[in-house]
């Protein structure tokens, strides 16, 4: 049942009035009630004492002479009242006369010592003393029952009219209480609604209705007041809103702006760097090493704060975005171990791991994870030497799932509660002193707990002056899927296109990353043709069809996204593999456009030569490809073309050898003709109907007799065709092995004319 608090305004003041109106009715016909039963009950004591009075007068003298008879005969007369139950003489205080005259005397009470009566039993009962008329002296009394009948029909009478009333009453007041509570319910229910429009709509131009003057009318103009300043200070948060947000954009702008601007000659110095130092090492020039690394190093510095900030700004404007994929946790220990071993030996510290080889893989962000780890164990080498640094991780059963904890702990200088309550802010670290004495900006720590948190965990310290420290990151082993989480694969490598030049072309407006691809790039063997604009990179793109193609991000005029989408709108540019070298942090963005990889500046050289090998390999005219659906045969010819000298790629069909052509174009073809699912034939097809593939040197070693037919279908397309039924095992491996290396040595002569010319 509806509790009456939450009955609405309206039924309640009606219920209020129907209950007051129906309260005081009743109130009043209670004590009218009461007032007529008492009245009632004192006529009848006097109507019941003149009776007895009277009676007595008239048996006064049966009492005076002592005759009874006589006395009962006018006891008899008080048969015609209706009321009259019972009636009795006494004399010398004993029953002297009764009525009715069959009345025994025990029937009849005691005789009283002076006049009195009393209501019991639903009768009345009356004594009255008999006095002689002339000496007025007492006689006896006389004592008279009657019955409360009359009464008690006239209270059931009086209580029928009062229900009646009662009944009438509250309807009436009913129905006029259900129309005049209007007046004050109709004002406060419409302010309710006005309410409740503003608190859904959030529209704080709407104005309740005044009706009147009364309290109400006040209530109403507060409630109009109070909108009216909320709607000024809602006006004024708006603009305050979208200031910040114009300042917030103006910031990301700045940071973006100030990035590339700093990152720019960040990955030259880098870049140089690099190349400098390997020089140097390699002319024997240590007096210069040490400087040249002091500039690196401080380059690596720079860029690391620069993406730290930019970090911060894209946690604060809701942009950072966590990529989920599963990794092994006691690889990434390792690498974290080789990490962190020439931070610790400067300081003489001592780098204990405690994982368990069985602790099994989780699903997050590894970077992230990684990042967090890594700037704990920074931060322990920083304040601790010759000391103790700890990295253990567990697994442990929470919150009905898996959860992963790893503890940092070193015996380092330690903190006071002071500066443990500030040491995840961003900028800051434990005082003054500390930042003077040991560097650093603040930003590790925070980034570290805002990125546990982003991932569903979070880090906590314990600490103490002089004892060092112990962080603990608690992370579930399956990451949360949130707004910003997106699980990201890199795409699987794309085929070169056919008729490439096999050519790497460099999209990218610095001339110096142009310098620093070349001096990378170059002593690989790899042709690397330059273009400073997109418009330019998609002229040259078409005109040299590059087997693999790198790509900057920000450039004038036309960005990296807009060259990327047109090479991959023209049919005849799609498949050529796009690496992005940028430095801006889209991974996501840019597999979603089509990417092949993704690598951020500054380069390093030894990750995008290794980048370039998944895509694209140089043919050194020492690479031989086996195709060869028999097992035991294919795993003889690779051994015997196992050497130093040359590499050896093998496939068990046709089809199989293509997409391997794709990825890495060799120098020879060993083919077999009779194969499943694309057999030799129908491969030499494939490899004709390209221009670059049509050059390679093809050698067919085959088990059936070829007909004249075949031997048409092969000529002009295979340079040597071996029948391996004329051979011994022995010596079809021999003539093989013969035939690559002249035919290898013929197409080196060929490709260094080439190059002379």
């Amino acid at each position: 049942m509806t509790s009456f608090r939450n009955l609405s305004l309206k039924i309640k003041m009606t219920l209020i009035i129907t209950l007051t109106s129906c309260a005081a009715l009743l109130l009043a016909c209670a004590v009218f009630v009461a007032y007529e039963l008492h009245s009632f009950r004192s006529n009848l004591v006097l109507e019941l004492t003149t009776l007895a009075e009277i009676t007595g007068k008239n048996c006064a003298a049966a009492v005076s002479f002592d005759r009874p008879d006589d006395a009962e005969k006018t006891l008899a007369h008080l048969g015609g009242e209706s009321q009259i139950i019972a009636a009795g003489i006494y004399k010398d205080g004993k029953v002297w006369a009764r009525f009715p005259k069959t009345l025994k005397d025990a029937a009849l009470p005691a005789a009283p010592s002076a006049a009195s009566h009393r209501f019991a039993n639903q009768t009345l009962e009356l004594f009255h003393p008999i006095y002689d008329p002339d000496s007025r002296e007492p006689l006896g009394s006389i004592y008279v029952q009657s019955s409360l009948t009359q009464m008690y029909s006239r209270l059931r009478n009086y209580l029928g009219v009062v229900a009646a009333v009662m009944l009438v009453a509250a309807a009436v007041s009913f129905f006029l209480s259900a129309r005049l509570q209007r007046v004050i319910s109709g004002p406060v229910l419409k302010l309710a609604e006005t309410a409740h429009v503003v608190s859904r709509e959030k529209d704080y131009s709407v104005r309740a209705q005044k009706h009147a003057d009364d309290e109400v009318g006040v209530l109403i103009e507060s409630f109009n007041d109070m909108l009216a300043q909320i709607q000024k200070r809602d006006a004024e948060l708006q603009e305050a809103r979208l200031a910040a947000e114009r300042a917030n954009q103006a910031k990301s702008n700045f940071l973006s702006f100030m990035s590339h601007e700093l990152r720019t000659p960040l990955t030259t110095i880098i870049g140089f760097s690099e190349m400098l130092l390997a020089e140097v090492e390699t002319e024997g020039r240590p007096e210069w090493v040490e400087d040249l690394r002091r500039v690196h190093d401080s380059g690596r510095y720079l860029l690391e704060l620069i993406n730290d900030i930019l970090d911060i700004s894209k946690i604060e404007a809701g942009k950072m975005e966590v990529h989920l994929e599963t990794f092994g946790i006691p690889g990434l220990i390792r690498d974290l171990k080789d990490l962190m071993r020439p931070l610790a030996e400067p300081k003489k510290n001592r780098l204990v791991i405690e994982c368990p080889e069985d602790i099994g893989e989780m699903h997050a962000d590894r970077i992230k994870v990684r990042q967090c780890l890594l700037n704990l164990l920074s931060n322990a080498c920083k304040f601790t030497h010759q000391g103790l640094i700890t990295l253990s991780a567990s697994r442990v059963a929470k919150s009905g799932g898996d959860w992963l904890t790893f503890r940092v702990s070193d015996t380092g200088i330690g903190m006071t509660p002071e500066q443990l309550g500030k040491l995840f802010r961003a900028f800051s670290q434990a005082d003054d002193s500390t930042s003077r004495r040991y560097g650093g900006t603040g930003l590790g720590l925070a980034l570290t707990k805002r990125f546990c948190q982003m991932m569903g965990g979070d880090v906590s310290v314990v600490s103490e002056p002089g004892q060092g420290s112990t962080f603990t990151i608690e992370l579930p082993a399956v990451a949360p899927k949130q707004a910003g989480t997106l699980t990201v694969t890199a795409a699987a490598p794309i085929a070169v296109p056919a008729a490439s030049s096999g050519c790497i072309l460099v999209i990218d407006d610095d001339p110096a990353v142009h310098q620093l691809l070349a001096n990378a790039l170059g002593p690989q063997g790899y042709t690397l043709k330059f273009a400073s604009s997109g418009a330019e990179g998609l002229r040259l793109a078409k005109e040299l069809r590059p087997a693999v193609i790198t790509l900057d991000v920000i450039m004038p005029e036309m960005d990296g996204w807009v060259v990327l989408a047109r090479l991959k709108d023209d049919p005849d540019l799609a498949a050529i593999p796009v690496i992005m070298l940028t430095v801006r942090a889209d991974q996501d963005f840019g597999f979603a456009m089509g990417v092949a990889d993704y690598l951020q500046k500054p380069i390093d050289r030894e990750r995008l030569v290794s980048v370039l090998k998944k895509y694209y390999r140089l043919h050194t005219a020492k690479e031989v490809l086996v195709v060869e659906d028999d097992p035991p045969m294919r795993e003889l010819l690779c051994r015997m073309l196992d050497d130093k000298e040359w590499t050896v790629a093998q496939a068990d069909n046709g089809l199989t050898a293509l997409e391997s052509i794709t990825h890495c174009q060799p120098s020879l073809i060993v083919l077999d003709l009779k194969m499943p699912v694309m057999d030799g034939f129908e491969m030499i097809a494939e490899l004709n109907k390209h221009v670059d593939w049509r050059k390679i040197p093809v050698v067919v070693v085959s088990g059936k007799e070829l007909t004249p037919e075949d031997r048409q279908r092969l000529q002009g397309h295979v340079q040597k065709i071996l029948q391996k039924g004329d051979f011994s095992r022995e010596e079809l491996l021999r003539e093989v092995q013969q035939t690559v290396k002249l035919f290898l040595t013929d197409q080196s002569h060929v490709s260094a004319q080439t190059a002379k010319a």
